[in-house]
């Protein structure tokens, strides 16, 4: 079925609702505290919806989908990882963060090592929140342009980004929670649409034939001992994802400022606790989408067209052959997944930028000034992302799940590890950490290459067979194992870098 204009009326209603959203929290939003965290008066349910939004982006949206379309069904395991670290995460983490009462996590890494390391944490995260910004700006927009060729992707990049910036901006983090909420719901509801057109074209048990005659379900490597990446299977999977997934859950600032929008600790856990259903939902629309694109284009009612990109038979899919209306509520849910994520990424990074950078040199500014220079802050951020999702657009990605994975081992693992250190080992010295820190970065990169730097210094360098969704798992343990060897040299903290500021001594209360 051809686009029809009835679809771009369900998509511009969409984003009216996001915009109106923004408008009325924008009248809440009178200090730094509202704007950074909601003050405090946000129902764990809707906070919980928001960590699911933010996590699940329209990167794992649109290409895990068709990671699963041209492999199997492992890579749609990864969630089972994910519950691990969510659990780990409510049960140890929120209560140490809570009770540490900071805005940003790298104020504690200022307070237990050095400024040095909070301004190193902090700008990590601001230049990994760019680049994951700028990715999930580009998948809708190839979802847009591969089905209606005669727009512009530049253009469609930039309205996407500036109205992300726009509602982010006016509503704080109130605002983003709720517009997260919401966006939950539509992609969801995308998603199992998805779902039952493609089923529904040969039949359910049609269908899963289909996918047994081709090998696309369980593959015989799919219980294989393999971490090379030669195999894709589920320990690498689900190994990769608890451990790919502690920088995010642990040293993300996106998803760490939330633990401080519910009134309490118990709603904060509870709001994390409820992700556990919602991440075993997302295996079950990635399997699904993906499976249902595969049945879809192998059962003889429609070929796809040749050289089309792995990250575009999704979206191919949902603009040709969904009916009218449906394709404008699934490119819809497509959007919600993307802005989810840069709406928390602005609103976090922009907190980092004002209490990590503009505090430290500007201390005695006043509240007014901080909540105008963070709403500031967010524009020139989006602004920059929005452009490098055009550079992506012109130069093309390959699997862009599997490359985000690289770029998360690059530049968050040796963040993990240094928090992971300063959280549980006491005797761990500032020096030490460095130490650490640096040699996880050298690991990291070692094992991802990024922009072929290394192959520029070694002529005869051949980047490593490691899995990329395990390349932070790798970095994680070099980082925290050489750190406490170093601690063995360098000698301890002294006590004031740990009294209240470790597991051990802030617990124990």
């Amino acid at each position: 079925m051809a686009w029809h204009w009835f679809d771009w009326v369900v998509i511009l209603l969409y984003f009216l609702i996001m915009f109106l959203i923004g408008l009325w929290f924008s009248k809440r939003t009178k200090s730094t505290n509202d704007y950074f965290n909601a003050g405090a008066r946000v129902p764990a349910i809707v906070t919980a919806m928001s960590i699911y939004a933010t996590a699940l982006s329209s990167i794992s949206f649109i290409a895990v989908p068709a990671s699963i379309y041209n492999n199997s069904w492992v890579l749609g395991m990864a969630p089972l990882g994910i519950i691990l670290i969510i659990i780990c995460v409510a049960a140890i983490f929120v209560p140490f963060f809570r009770r540490l009462k900071v805005t940003t996590i790298y104020e504690w890494m200022g307070s237990r090592f050095s400024y040095s390391i909070r301004l190193l944490g902090s700008l990590s995260f601001i230049i990994f929140h760019i680049i994951r910004m700028a990715v999930v700006l580009y998948l809708p927009t190839l979802a847009m342009v591969q089905a209606l060729p005669n727009l512009n992707p530049m253009v469609v990049t930039l309205l996407v980004g500036l109205f992300c910036v726009a509602y982010t901006s006016i509503g704080g983090m109130e605002a983003v929670l709720w517009s997260d909420a919401i966006q939950t719901l539509v992609l969801l509801l995308g998603a199992f649409l998805v779902i039952i057109v493609g089923f529904a074209t040969v039949g359910v048990g049609e269908g899963f034939s289909i996918l047994a005659r081709d090998n696309k379900m369980i593959t015989p490597d799919f219980f294989a001992i393999d971490l090379t990446g030669a195999k894709q299977t589920i320990w690498a999977m689900i190994i990769g994802a608890f451990f790919g997934s502690i920088y995010q859950y642990i040293g993300g600032q996106d998803i760490v400022q939330r633990y401080n929008t519910t009134k309490n600790e118990k709603e904060a856990q509870k709001s994390l606790f409820l992700n556990v259903p919602l991440a075993c939902t997302s295996s079950i629309i990635f399997i699904g989408m993906g499976s249902a694109c595969y049945i879809f284009f192998n059962s003889g009612k429609a070929v796809l067209p040749e050289g089309i990109n792995g990250n575009a038979i999704l979206p191919y899919f949902i603009m040709d052959y969904l009916p009218i209306g449906i394709s404008g509520l699934v490119i819809a849910a497509i959007f919600a997944a993307a802005q989810s994520t840069v709406s928390s990424s602005l609103n976090s990074v922009s907190t980092c930028m004002t209490k990590d950078i503009l505090e430290k040199l500007k201390p005695d500014l006043s509240d007014k000034f901080k909540l105008n220079f963070a709403r500031a802050s967010s524009w020139i951020v989006g602004l920059i992302s929005t452009l490098l999702a055009v550079r992506f657009l012109n130069g093309g990605q390959g699997d862009m799940y599997l490359y985000f994975q690289a770029i998360t081992g690059l530049l968050g693992g040796p963040i993990a590890s240094v928090i992971l250190v300063g959280i549980f080992f006491d005797k761990v010295n500032t020096v030490a950490v460095w130490i650490g820190f640096a040699a996880s970065t050298i690991l990291a990169f070692y094992l991802t290459d990024p922009a072929k730097i290394v192959s520029m210094l070694i002529p005869a360098y051949s980047k490593p067979p490691v899995f990329e969704i395990l390349v932070s798992f790798l970095i994680i343990v070099v980082g925290v194992v050489v750190s406490l060897i170093a601690s063995l040299i360098c000698g301890k903290p002294k006590k004031e870098k740990i009294e209240n500021l470790t597991y051990s001594s802030l617990m124990k209360k």
